[in-house]
């Protein structure tokens, strides 16, 4: 895997007749030239106002040179797809956006799966066929997913941020079709760093079963190298490229970041004991201060998706046992679990190596982690307060009409994406990492808003007083 390179496709036509014959007499070949001539002049002009499809994961799927009675079992988006571009949609072209929107968005779903050829040369040129050759990261990042559907949907996201030197982990949803696990295990056995658990979860929307099936992905991932583990789930769009985040790790150096917020006691269980020796947290209690043995946890809460320094997940396995924690946050009897274990861990001091010291008692959100159009009004479905019209628990889903914005975001993932929606945004976000026009990777300056890192600066320089830090 170090050495290897991406290579280009050769542009391929769905109308080309790869049984046609080659014993034309002079005057046909005369007349073919013709027409060859006339149909490059006119193909030529024709791209000068639609870009052509931009990506190797569409050029393999919509494009085939199969014989007609398999093609009639592939999807049909030319038509869609010549209203892909991305190039203008990035920009936020509106006319562009209109055009793309009202002549039907890209879609894929149970009803149009790409039969897709799932020998491992095949899947490697889907996810890094087009792209310019790899540069080696100084600070590879690990990428955890938790998934459930759409085995091209997660094969098109893992082409978005696939690095030879990065580090991926899947774990699947136990009700999951058999058809995506199977293809899901098949794409672990072609590449060194994907990992697919055999073990799986039972996942749902209340967030059940994603902080045993994270921290098992943690687990078994923590003798690899990698610095920064980036936390993530079915429909989170990775907006950074891997040479950018691998700089921003750099950064953070053993910051790990998470937004600051109380969690609401509707979901867990407050009248459980939060102490560390309640919870048997430690491992061995043996030299670890009384104060923090009985001092009852705060619980914390902000988004699943987090940031995790592999200096802070190294000490919690070595130093913590889980067990009680873990199954007191993924209690069935509540909703939005997932959202309160690693801040609690992270934000309480439990003399871990990586966590915040400070304790603070202020809140603060995430701005660096997920972009959301949060929008609580109304039911699922159409939304006329969303760019794209569109929205599912009170989220926008991004559809192209995002794409500017996703392309000027600090932040390192955004959510949610829906390929039953529109696909065409995760295959622009594609576009975005292979043209490099992505926004600038956030610098200490701007990383300054999060008191974690403050702490880690002020520590850095030996000014650090735990009793005047302000949070």
């Amino acid at each position: 895997m170090k050495k290897t390179r991406y290579k280009r496709l050769t542009d391929l036509d769905d109308d080309v007749d790869t049984n046609r014959r080659h014993d034309f007499n002079s005057m046909c070949s005369a007349l073919a030239g013709f027409l060859l001539l006339f149909a490059f002049v006119a193909c030529m002009i024709f791209l000068t106002s639609v870009e052509s499809i931009p990506s190797t994961y569409l050029l393999s799927t919509l494009v085939s040179k199969q014989n007609k009675t398999k093609q009639k079992k592939r999807p049909a988006f030319r038509d869609e797809s010549q209203f892909l571009n991305c190039s203008a949609l990035i920009k936020g072209d509106k006319n562009t956006i209109e055009l793309y929107v009202n002549n039907g968005r890209m879609k894929l779903d149970k009803e149009r799966l790409f039969d897709l050829p799932m020998d491992c040369a095949s899947i490697r040129e889907r996810v890094y066929g087009d792209m310019p050759p790899f540069r080696p990261l100084n600070r590879p990042i690990a990428f955890v997913r938790t998934v459930y559907n759409l085995y091209e949907l997660q094969e098109a996201l893992l082409s978005i941020s696939f690095h030879p030197d990065n580090v991926f982990c899947y774990v699947m949803d136990s009700k999951s079709s058999d058809k995506l696990k199977s293809d899901m295990r098949t794409m672990g056995k072609c590449f060194d760093n994907v990992l697919v658990l055999e073990k799986e979860y039972s996942l749902n929307s209340g967030g059940h079963g994603q902080d045993p099936a994270h921290f098992d992905c943690l687990e078994q991932i923590l003798p690899r190298r990698w610095h920064h583990a980036v936390i993530i789930q079915n429909f989170d769009l990775i907006i950074k490229s891997p040479q950018q985040l691998s700089d921003l790790s750099e950064t953070l150096n053993y910051t790990s970041i998470m937004g600051f917020d109380f969690g609401f006691k509707y979901r867990y269980n407050s009248k459980a004991d939060w102490t560390p020796r309640g919870l048997k947290l430690f491992k061995n209690e043996t030299g670890v201060p009384s104060q923090i043995l009985t001092k009852k946890l705060r619980v914390r809460k902000s988004l699943n998706e987090v940031i995790m320094s592999k200096v802070f997940v190294k000490s919690i396995f070595e130093k913590l046992n889980l067990k009680t924690i873990v199954k007191l946050f993924d209690d069935n009897d509540y909703y939005g679990v997932d959202e309160m274990l690693v801040q609690t861990l992270y934000e309480n001091y439990l003399g871990l190596d990586g966590q915040m010291e400070s304790n603070c008692i202020k809140n603060h959100d995430d701005s660096l982690s997920r972009m959301t159009h949060w929008d609580w009004s109304g039911p699922n479905g159409f939304d006329k307060d969303c760019h794209s019209k569109w929205k599912r628990h009170g989220i926008c889903i991004l559809g192209v009409e995002y794409l500017n914005e996703l392309s000027k975001s600090q932040k390192v993932m955004a959510n949610k994406v829906m390929s039953s929606f529109d696909f065409g945004t995760i295959i622009c976000t594609r576009e975005m990492m292979k043209t490099n026009q992505t926004s600038t990777t956030p610098d200490a300056k701007w990383l300054s808003s999060f008191p974690q890192f403050r702490e880690m600066q002020m520590k850095a320089n030996g000014t650090y007083n735990r009793d005047k830090f302000d949070c």
